[in-house]
């Protein structure tokens, strides 16, 4: 929007056209547009009188030297006109790290001139009259100098052969959804735009790196094409769970400890469970879901994927694990459009030891669960329960379904239950009832596909 305002600016001096061929007798002016500096100037001082801005203020001033300066840049010119009607980020352009900070540092200080309201507003309604009246000179300054970094670079390759994994642009993304938005801005209804902005750049500015590189590249390229690394993770959740929830993954200590590939057979390459949660209380949570498990190796590790879908038929939100029994080694949580928790890992190899006992009516277990998790849970504790045909839970599935009633304490010390199965044929985990501080989701299997090898 920024450039659009500059391009229809510059066309409004009347220099957005050229002769075919430089004038030889006029060796002053520039090749292009065959205009002096004196030229252009004046054209400058009509044009904003013409839109009611006095050319001798000291915004008036800004604006001249600067209509000045652009216009006898042809290169920068062409590409005003290129971006025209386009984002200030083209998709062609990605700025280098340290541009895209002073990007955000610019409208850190625009955002900061803000009086009576979000001064922010001006540049997003796309009126340079208004804009020129009612700035400080230190925001027309600043907007200028926006529109000179992104119209100087357009095009242009950053010059740093940046390259990132979708985890790690998810796990930076993670690290900015955990930090805690300042109460007086979180209170707001409708915080205000500016005071977004100044918190944001803040925040990123503050970040160590590699964090500050990928957050800041993570919104530029957000900026250019639309898509998050969630969205993008949400568009092919199967191709993120085959390249990141992998053994691979795994500290040596864990990896370690899991039985060697061949070792536990399982009947099934993929196991597929459509079903659908019930909440009576919390109708919103209520919806079909899809649960996949993958058995790569047959050494009893399962990596399972969750997955629901919005009214358009999009995936809007995956939960991806990794389980060794009852023991979770790696999970996250991917919601649309930009929500993803941290990846979190088993650190406590002591998990598998107990994932490979037996599971005896009337114990108790207590086992760590991946790291750092979601609410500050450390463990699950486990009481198991009676034994039950697994045919009893969907008519097609065989062997034993070992009753488990499970909870974890969150760190704000409330408690999430989960009444589940265990069957022994497939070693997989399936939910019966859920109780949260959303209430009880009664879990519903509607169809069991399995997929053999």
């Amino acid at each position: 929007m920024l450039l659009s305002i500059a391009t229809a600016t510059a066309y409004g001096l009347g220099v957005q056209s050229a002769p075919a061929e430089p004038a030889a007798s006029a060796p002053a002016t520039n090749p292009v547009i065959n205009l002096t500096p004196a030229q252009i100037s004046e054209r400058a001082r009509a044009y904003i009188v013409h839109i009611g801005v006095d050319p001798d203020s000291e915004n008036g001033q800004i604006m001249i030297a600067w209509f000045t300066r652009i216009v006898q840049n042809p290169d920068y010119m062409a590409r005003l006109r290129s971006m025209r009607g386009r984002s200030a980020v083209g998709e062609d352009m990605m700025l280098p790290p340290a541009e895209r900070l002073r990007f955000l540092r610019l409208l850190k200080d625009i955002a900061g001139e803000s009086k009576n309201g979000c001064e922010m507003s001006k540049l997003t309604g796309g009126d340079l009259a208004t804009l020129a009246k009612t700035s400080s000179p230190k925001m027309l300054r600043s907007t200028f100098e926006l529109l000179d970094l992104v119209g100087e670079r357009h095009g242009a390759s950053s010059g740093d052969d940046e390259h990132y994994t979708v985890a790690e642009l998810l796990e930076v993304n993670a690290r900015m959804d955990a930090i805690d938005v300042p109460p007086w801005l979180a209170k707001q209804d409708k915080p205000n735009t500016c005071a977004l902005v100044k918190f944001a750049v803040d925040t990123l500015d503050k970040l160590p790196e590699p964090e500050q590189r990928r957050a800041t590249y993570e919104l530029f390229k957000l900026i250019a094409d639309g898509k998050s690394a969630s969205e993008t993770v949400l568009a092919d959740p199967g191709a993120y769970l085959d390249e990141v929830f992998d053994e691979r993954r795994l500290p040596d200590a864990i990896r370690s400890q899991l039985p060697p590939d061949g070792s536990r057979p399982l009947p099934y390459a993929r196991l597929i469970v459509d079903g659908e949660w019930v909440n009576k209380t919390t109708p919103k949570d209520s919806g079909p879901y899809v649960d996949t498990y993958v058995n790569r190796r047959n050494n009893g590790v399962v990596v399972e994927l969750m997955t629901t879908k919005d009214a358009s038929g999009n995936t809007n939100w995956s939960s991806f694990d990794m389980g060794y029994g009852l023991a979770d080694l790696l999970n996250q949580n991917i919601r649309a459009p930009r929500y993803a928790s941290m990846l979190r890992t088993l650190k406590e190899s002591s998990a598998i030891a107990l994932a490979n006992e037996p599971l005896t009516e009337g114990k108790r277990v207590e086992i760590a669960v991946p790291q750092p998790s979601s609410h500050g849970q450390l463990t699950r504790r486990c009481d198991i329960g009676k034994t039950e045909p697994a045919s009893t839970i969907f008519g097609t599935l065989t062997g034993n379904a070992v009753n488990l009633d499970c909870s974890e304490v969150r760190k704000d010390g409330t408690t999430v239950r989960v009444r589940s199965v265990w069957l022994a044929d497939y070693r997989i985990e399936l939910s019966k009832t859920i109780d949260d501080e959303d209430g009880r989701t009664d879990v519903i299997i509607k169809n069991v596909t399995i997929v053999t090898p």
